[in-house]
């Protein structure tokens, strides 16, 4: 975008002489300059024109000086930068303009040359302070999308370093899949709006779960959602933390079921499914869209057992190697309500995996 000087002055022949000084950085796209005859005018044109880079401006005018404007461009808080015009000598001024956020000063008589140095100095300037802005909201919406997935202390962490998710690596994790019982029947008595909303509240609980626990979502899954515990960094416990976040999700179920109730709305159950083992992670997409993902047979083995969970009537269906790994966590008094199902056969696996379920109340 070329860039844009907006000259304040109310001398008609300054107009003509920057024309005629800039008259081949005009013609070539370079340079634009708009002009003002005084602060209101020069108000007038900032609001008209956004994309205003540079304010340069006398202080001695009619209607509104130099120095009022100056505070109002301060109040408009454009990106953009001023530069006053002063008698020679005039110090005080300049000194008040300098401390009201002036970038910078020229004096009368305007040395022209002395003008075109010091509006290249502004704008090289001005690219570097929007070249930092643009990097500063870069990092806060990587931090918002971050936020999406991962613990408020876990974001702090990773929004701290260049590239976190660079190197694909194998590593152990407990992985966890929950989602809503009878989703389609619900949002086909809820209808749109409702079943919407419902689903926002679902995934606050859910997620504030998970981040509770140390645990990371790996993806929303329209009615439900993946989440893992270790995957981005093993903390001695992702097995224990993901039964913590098994419990702590079906006591957030249960309230919200009651006051759903107390209202005359419709309750539902949710199913989960946790296993622990290998998982492959790292970034996984195109350059438009990349995403961080767990893969492996784990991951499929967690969905098969939420999945699983209806036929057994549990609230969740846990794996041995889950119950295994919380044992060796010293986290065994968190596996006081499970009881031994029996194995089981899962799609897709040659041998039957021993399982252990949270029996559904009734």
């Amino acid at each position: 975008m070329t860039p844009t000087i907006l000259v304040v002055d109310d001398e008609p022949d300054l107009q003509t002489l920057v024309t005629q000084k800039f008259r081949r950085q005009i013609r070539k796209g370079e340079f634009k300059f708009l002009f003002a005859m005084d602060g209101v005018e020069a108000l007038d044109l900032v609001n008209e024109h956004p994309e205003i880079d540079v304010v340069l401006s006398d202080i001695n005018m009619p209607r509104m000086d130099g120095l009022t404007l100056l505070n109002h461009l301060n109040e408009i808080d454009h990106n953009l930068r001023a530069v006053i015009v002063s008698a020679y000598g005039d110090m005080g001024n300049i000194r008040t303009a300098m401390n009201a956020g002036a970038f910078d000063f020229v004096t009368k008589p305007i040395d022209l040359n002395d003008l075109e140095v010091t509006i290249n100095k502004t704008l090289d300037d001005l690219a570097v302070l929007r070249e930092a802005l643009e990097q500063r909201l870069a990092a806060e919406t990587a931090k918002v999308n971050l936020a999406r997935y991962f613990s408020p202390d876990m974001v702090d962490e990773l929004a701290s370093m260049s590239d976190p998710f660079a190197a694909a690596r194998e590593t152990h994790a407990a992985v966890m899949f929950v989602d809503i019982i009878g989703s389609t029947a619900m949002a086909a008595a809820l209808g749109a709006e409702p079943t919407f909303a419902l689903l926002r509240e679902f995934y606050d609980l859910m997620a504030s779960a998970v981040f509770a626990a140390n645990g990371s979502v790996d993806k929303y899954l329209g009615d439900g959602l993946m989440a893992n515990f270790g995957a981005t960094e093993n903390s001695g416990q992702d097995a224990s933390n993901a039964i913590r976040c098994a419990r702590a999700m079906q006591g957030a179920m249960t309230e919200l079921n009651e006051v759903r109730a107390a209202d005359g709305k419709l309750t539902f159950d949710i199913a989960i499914g946790i296993h622990h083992g290998p998982v492959l992670v790292g970034n996984i997409g195109n350059e438009q869209r990349l995403e961080f993902a767990t893969l492996g047979d784990t991951v499929n083995i967690a969905a098969r057992l939420e999945d699983l969970s209806r036929s057994l009537q549990a609230q969740v269906v846990v794996s041995g190697d889950v119950v295994d790994a919380v044992k060796a966590e010293g986290g065994e008094a968190l596996l006081g309500d499970y009881v031994r199902h029996g194995e089981e056969t899962l799609r897709g696996q040659d041998e039957p995996m021993q399982l252990w379920i949270l029996p559904r109340a009734g």
